[in-house]
């Protein structure tokens, strides 16, 4: 059992997981050079969510275990980023807690699912809701990041490109959009729950 889910797509997804706790720690270090490292990290693991799932249905190793874990390890590097964002007063609690709240709700939903010996399958909006949300965090590393360099180039200058009051504002711009995505992605989820 344990040897038929040791495949490389599921091994791609575990690796994802693994690299979460790693870019939340460059990330809150709070210097350009950890931003930018954590920017790689991120990315890196965003990549593999590319493949993951192709891998599997190319090598025909698509196993349970492996449609449980993927969607759920998007969840935890979007989350993670997410919510370390709103610690740091980046980002609204309110935007986080709405796609917080629905990523809990469809994980329960999965769960129940999978009791019931049947599966819920990750629909076309939700990858669409997902590709958007790693979008908006990749971005946001890169306009922090770029921000730092500013601040480690020009310390005494408080223009623009600097203020982190702009930022926030152009930061929540960005989550509010991805919020619409997963609202309309959780919408599709409710309705045939009802039929």
């Amino acid at each position: 059992m344990i040897a038929r889910n040791l495949t490389l797509a599921n091994m791609l997804t575990i690796f994802r997981i693994i690299l979460v706790p790693v870019y939340l720690w460059f990330f809150s270090r709070g210097t350009w050079g950890s931003v930018v490292i954590a920017l790689i990290v991120f990315v890196t693991a965003a990549v593999t969510d590319l493949f993951d799932g192709r891998l599997a249905r190319q090598r025909k190793e698509e196993t349970s275990l492996g449609k449980f874990l993927d969607p759920l390890a998007d969840k935890f590097l979007v989350l993670g980023a997410l919510v370390q964002f709103w610690l740091m007063g980046l980002v609204s609690a309110w935007l986080v807690g709405i796609i917080v709240i629905r990523d809990v709700y469809v994980t329960v939903m999965r769960v129940n699912a999978i009791m019931k010996g049947t599966e819920l399958k990750t629909s076309g909006d939700a990858k669409l809701k997902t590709g958007i949300q790693l979008t908006v965090v990749i971005t946001t590393i890169v306009f922090n990041g770029g921000r730092m360099i500013a601040m480690s180039l020009a310390p005494d200058y408080s223009g623009f490109w600097i203020d982190i009051n702009n930022y926030i504002v152009f930061y929540n711009g960005l989550l509010s959009v991805a919020v619409i995505f997963t609202i309309y992605s959780w919408v599709k989820y409710l309705i045939p729950a009802k039929n």
